[in-house]
């Protein structure tokens, strides 16, 4: 008599759906994801917009499968500084534990501290981002710079002043690997308005 499997294990895992977050990707297991990512990922709580947002961004990619994230936040304008942060994401795990742990990280902060966040404090603020994901650490770091890009933009910023303040590496890793980025359409309308006007 054959022993019966009743053990069957899913096809497809289940997915995060809902309105700030939609994964895209249905990964197999949580191999290389450590635990503290995986915790960021079950128990975040600053997804969405915070109503009266005054800096919005969107950075990532869509080939080979959408990696994005939106963020959103409330600045405070005597002091230039983030009072709340909010995120939507599109694509897998990492994403959406980076987006969150970006959020975290500026509130309180002001713009040009945001700045001087960097990958690797993401990464340590995770413990780690498995290698075939790294390309979402550098998208946490290009979404901060779009926000404070976007909020100086709606304070009036011309592009010398983008240029002062949120400088662009458009040969750096995170520039090139990052498709979709709203601070590089924002200076190119700015550009063209200029060269037009």
């Amino acid at each position: 008599m054959s022993e019966r499997n009743v053990y069957i294990e899913p096809e497809e895992r289940a997915v995060i759906r809902t309105a700030d977050v939609y994964q895209t990707e249905s990964e197999i297991g949580t191999t290389g994801y450590s635990d503290k990512l995986l915790s960021v990922v079950a128990t975040f709580s600053n997804s969405g917009a915070p109503e009266g947002f005054n800096a919005q961004c969107m950075v990532g990619k869509s080939k080979r499968g959408e990696v994005a994230m939106r963020l959103f936040a409330i600045v405070d304008p005597a002091e230039d500084r983030f009072v709340r942060v909010g995120f939507k994401s599109r694509g897998c795990l990492a994403m959406t534990a980076c987006a969150s742990t970006v959020c975290s990280m500026l509130e309180g902060k002001t713009l040009d501290e945001a700045l001087f966040v960097t990958g690797d404090d993401i990464k340590e603020a995770l413990d780690g981002v498995p290698w075939d994901r790294i390309h979402t650490v550098y998208f946490a770091v290009e979404g901060i710079r779009a926000l404070v890009g976007d909020y100086l933009m709606r304070q009036g910023a011309d592009v010398d002043e983008l240029d002062r303040r949120v400088p662009c590496d458009t040969c750096g890793v995170g520039c090139i690997m990052t498709e979709h980025c709203s601070l590089r359409d924002g200076r190119i309308e700015l550009q063209f308005g200029r060269a037009a006007g």
